[in-house]
């Protein structure tokens, strides 16, 4: 068995799953702050995992990652040079192969946990730095508190706030993509990453 492609700490797994839940709802219509958004969102994709499982949720739950969550913008900052250098159709197999690892996590770790019964979030105000916005939360789960910062972004002044990171226990999706992704493909090749993440999906059934 080859090794993952990505690995993350047991003890942070089910709040990183939690707090990217976030992410899986449709945007508001309003001219939404960070805090909006990121509340928002955890309580429309924490109704979705309620449902019982189905193709349809499965199905709706991967429209709302690839609505929500800009996979794009955070492949770009992971990987650097090496997305740089990649064709449109190799972006678009790294992105869905990543999605649908996300969504392998999210859908066997979060389905069935009631949001405010068997976790609840607390939410700080947002900082806010030009582009850029950070809301810190605490998510609480089996007696134990875990701290998760969302990061968000925008265009402009104009366009709406997109969750693209998240940062638990001082580690971000970002940088545990750059850690993991970037030897892979300096070591041995786009393909060889492309190749990991399939086999890792195959492995997830």
């Amino acid at each position: 068995m080859s090794p993952n492609v990505i690995r993350l700490r047991p003890q942070s797994i089910l709040a990183v799953l939690v707090a990217a839940a976030v992410m899986l709802s449709a945007a508001p219509l309003w001219a939404a702050t960070p805090n909006d958004v990121v509340e928002e969102r955890t309580q429309a994709v924490a109704a979705v995992l309620a449902e019982p499982d189905s193709p349809e949720r499965t199905e709706r739950l991967g429209d709302t990652i690839d609505e929500s969550l800009d996979f794009a913008y955070l492949a770009s900052l992971a990987l650097g040079e090496h997305w740089e250098q990649r064709t449109e159709e190799e972006r678009a197999e790294f992105l869905t192969l990543l999605r649908q690892l996300l969504q392998h996590n999210y859908e066997d770790r979060l389905a069935g946990h009631e949001l405010d019964e068997d976790y609840t979030i607390d939410y700080e105000e947002a900082r806010t730095r030009g582009d850029r916005a950070f809301v810190e939360s605490t998510v609480r789960y089996d007696e134990r508190d875990e701290e998760v910062v969302y990061r968000l972004y925008r265009d402009d002044e104009e366009s709406e706030w997109t969750i693209y990171d998240l940062v638990v226990d001082d580690m971000s999706l970002e940088e545990t993509y750059r850690d993991g992704y970037v030897p892979i493909i300096e070591d041995h090749g786009w393909q060889e990453l492309i190749d990991r993440m399939e086999q890792r999906l195959e492995e997830l059934g």
